[in-house]
């Protein structure tokens, strides 16, 4: 049973009701019978229709053809035209409205089926051509708005990181002017904090994917650069054991400037004797967890410090910085200093949810507004951060989430371009009409399985076959004037004749040729219909 609608516009009410007897029979649903163009137009809308069986005389001041012609153009709803009528001024003006089909009554209900059959499935056919079309062309924008946001991405990456890098050389500058050790650990302390900011974009940057860092590779530079800042002894030994695992910005950053802090504080306080070990180590915990172990093997943390709610900056930074990752923080005072931090990555709604706010690469606008909106609700304290760094923070978080939200879209448009493709060519390969493209000089380049079937021969076999070795020798000047009158006006030619199929059977063909062209206006094939009119019989 088939679910399409089909509307019956006849003026003639027995005929009419005849004719809907016959579809219903068939299987097809018949929402209304209307008697003139008007009301037609009216109904095709209203019901849904997926097809219009139209009657070229109706009462009124509108007949078949013009309404028709409306139903066609501004809704898309194929139409098959029926008429009594023989007059040739009657068809020619039917002909230029380029029906789907056109039966003559009074007709066999074989004649209806076949028809009806062959236009809905042509029809589908259409659509999903038109649909995997204009997805192609979508999925180009996207590729190319993509390509842009990473570009613009890329930079701001890397203005963020030349920004840091001033403002390291800035304090480096302005520790030379210091004399109070104490004053001076201070600016060298923040020194190290932006450097391990800037190592994450300058990773990011210098990165294929934008949205994730390799967090060994960044680790071992942090690590050298701390032991080098900090003047540590060659006695002083480093035990790196990262896991090879890549973190997205929001996790890369805080965690990076938690080892900062916990590695500098053993550099400065964990060796008096200037020997020992401090190691490092981050690994998969659970499914979803990751454990941090900063440890080393130095004199200790003394019982007089509580680490919970020590007011020094560098434990309060800790502590923060933990909240961030919403991970937790364990202190062992044994065999030297150790400390244990479990979290998670983190997972913001725009990453989670994401395939709930997409836009489309046109609506930069709105997709922007959101980012922005999203953003505002990110950044704690973002007044505290300084204007200029700000910005710029602002600029490299709302882009990266663009680009976030567009990958997913392109994914998501690449699958619907993937289904659209597989749905076309079921019903290319499935329809009762035979589909061929040729050549300028006849060569078959693709053909369905109708096709083949109807030829009598393999569909791997007819690629690269002349088609004109299915034709008698006094049908091929008939295929070839029909050719250059279609190359010559570029319209469809339809028409009939006598082909041949590869075991030497003749059969009678209709014949639909429609000459495409390229872009630039040049000649690219000749899509034809084919239809074995001895099997309609």
């Amino acid at each position: 049973m088939t679910s399409e609608k089909i509307l019956v516009v006849e003026d003639e009410e027995l005929i009419g009701q005849d004719i809907k007897f016959l579809l219903e029979d068939l299987g097809y649903e018949v929402p209304d019978l209307v008697p003139s163009g008007e009301e037609a137009i009216t109904k095709a809308v209203e019901t849904h229709a997926d097809l219009v069986l139209m009657d070229i005389m109706l009462e009124g001041d509108m007949d078949g053809i013009e309404a028709a012609n409306r139903i066609n153009n501004q809704y898309g709803i194929p139409v098959i035209y029926l008429t009594a009528y023989r007059n040739e001024e009657i068809f020619n003006r039917a002909k230029l409205s380029e029906p789907y089909a056109y039966i003559v009554k009074p007709f066999e209900e074989r004649e209806l089926r076949t028809n009806v059959e062959i236009v809905l499935n042509r029809h589908k056919a259409e659509q999903e051509r038109i649909k995997l079309t204009e997805l192609t062309a979508k999925n180009e924008i996207l590729k190319r708005s993509l390509n842009e946001q990473e570009t613009l991405l890329r930079e701001i990456h890397h203005r963020v990181n030349n920004n840091m890098q001033i403002i390291s050389s800035m304090l480096s500058l302005q520790s030379t002017q210091v004399y109070d050790e104490r004053d001076l650990q201070l600016f060298q302390d923040s020194q190290n904090r932006v450097k391990s900011m800037a190592k994450v974009h300058e990773r990011l940057y210098q990165s294929y994917d934008l949205s994730s860092i390799k967090f060994a590779d960044y680790c071992k530079s942090l690590l050298t650069d701390l032991f080098s800042a900090h003047r540590a002894a060659p006695t002083v030994r480093l035990k790196l054991d990262v896991e090879d695992l890549s973190f997205n910005m929001e996790t890369a950053i805080p965690c990076g400037l938690l080892i900062n802090e916990l590695v500098s504080n053993s550099l400065k306080y964990a060796f008096p004797d200037n020997s020992g070990e401090i190691a490092v180590s981050l690994k998969h915990y659970n499914q979803n967890s990751y454990l941090l172990t900063i440890s080393d093997n130095g004199v200790g943390i003394p019982d007089e410090i509580d680490f919970e709610n020590d007011s020094s900056l560098g434990f309060r930074l800790v502590h923060n910085l933990t909240n961030q990752l919403e991970g937790k923080i364990e202190l062992i005072k044994m065999g030297g200093t150790t400390f244990k931090l479990l979290f998670k990555e983190l997972v913001y709604e725009t990453r989670s949810g994401i395939k709930d706010t997409i836009t489309t690469a046109s609506k930069a606008k709105e997709l922007r507004e959101a980012a922005e909106k999203i953003l505002n609700h990110r950044i704690k304290d973002i007044d505290e951060i300084p204007a200029d760094y700000r910005e710029l923070l602002r600029d490299l978080q709302v882009h990266q989430i663009e680009v976030e939200m567009q990958k997913e879209e392109l994914k998501l448009s690449k699958k619907e371009i993937m289904d659209s493709r597989k749905k076309y060519l079921d019903l290319y390969n499935s329809s009762p009409v035979g589909y061929l493209s040729l050549g300028m000089d006849g060569m078959i380049k693709e053909v369905n399985d109708t096709g083949a079937s109807i030829l009598g021969i393999s569909l791997g076999d007819l690629i690269n076959t002349s088609f004109l070795s299915f034709l008698r020798s006094d049908s091929r000047l008939i295929f070839e004037n029909y050719n250059d009158k279609a190359l010559a006006t570029w319209k469809k030619q339809k028409y009939r004749l006598e082909l041949l199929r590869a075991e030497g059977d003749e059969f009678n063909a209709y014949i639909e040729v429609n000459p495409v062209i390229n872009p630039d206006g040049s000649f690219k094939e000749f899509q034809l219909t084919l239809i074995d009119l001895n099997m309609l019989n």
